[in-house]
């Protein structure tokens, strides 16, 4: 990872001992996308917002966990393959995948980290096919992970969306999975579209915000430095929207709290 500097002296940044499941936790309680872009502008990091493209599959998710970055690539196959039957398949497999299905050693992959991993894809560009579905998200849930980041299409979004807790922002939704796309590489660093960059580098271990108003990559030496300042944010601005709703005059409200 390049080295980084920040608005802050290195030993200064604070971090906590927790697990990544209590930092989702408190990520979501006082977390949004406002107050996170402005505890990372307040260090100095300006070029982790994501893509307006990234959009979640469902209004109200919160997408929030630790980055499994993974490659992946257009693999265009003859659909009969594709469709054939379990053995013709299995023979297939072996013979292209000597060590083993990439998925396979994907999800592995998954399984070997600590909860609170959030699978991002790059896809490549290609848009052409659906790249992720329930049974695999299934998978991936049940091993501790906890959403997904999809530089590409998403499929089965009715029984996603009835799983306990597996938020997915996504380009779109797609049926098909033929058309084809393979995993090439894992835990590795990626770059997806940013907003306010061309690409966005996301590197092992960075942590990933997404709610309504879009998705930022928090780099992983300041997650905590960052949670602590989303959390000081939110305690001062309950206060404050307590004393708005009370009817606070105009000119008070400005010389207390600024602009707001």
């Amino acid at each position: 990872m390049p080295e980084r500097t920040y608005k802050i002296a290195k030993n200064q940044i604070r971090h906590l001992d927790i697990t990544d499941p209590e930092r989702i936790q408190r990520f979501r309680s006082a977390g949004y996308g406002g107050n996170v872009s402005d505890a990372l502008g307040r260090l100095g990091v300006f070029d982790t917002v994501l893509s307006e493209r990234f959009k979640p599959i469902r209004k109200d998710m919160i997408l929030v966990g630790r980055a499994l970055p993974v490659k992946i690539h257009t693999l265009a196959q003859d659909n009969d393959e594709l469709f054939a039957d379990k053995e013709i398949k299995e023979r297939l497999e072996a013979e292209r995948f000597p060590q083993g299905h990439p998925q396979k050693l994907m999800m592995r992959c998954v399984a070997d980290q600590k909860p609170g991993s959030v699978l991002c894809f790059d896809c490549g560009g290609d848009v052409q096919a659906a790249h992720f579905g329930e049974m695999s998200c299934q998978v991936a849930y049940a091993h501790g992970c906890r959403g997904m980041l999809l530089a590409g299409n998403c499929r089965d979004t009715q029984y996603i969306l009835k799983m306990k807790d597996f938020p997915i922002f996504s380009f779109g939704t797609r049926p098909n999975f033929f058309g084809g796309w393979i995993v090439i590489d894992i835990n590795v660093p990626i770059m997806l579209p940013g907003h306010l960059t061309h690409y966005t580098k996301i590197f092992p271990g960075d942590y990933i915000f997404g709610d309504n108003d879009g998705v930022q990559v928090i780099p992983s030496e300041i997650v905590d430095e960052v949670l602590l300042q989303v959390e000081n944010t939110h305690a001062e601005e309950n206060a404050e929207r307590k004393l708005l709703a009370e009817g606070m005059p105009i000119d008070e409200v400005y010389r207390r709290f600024g602009v707001l």
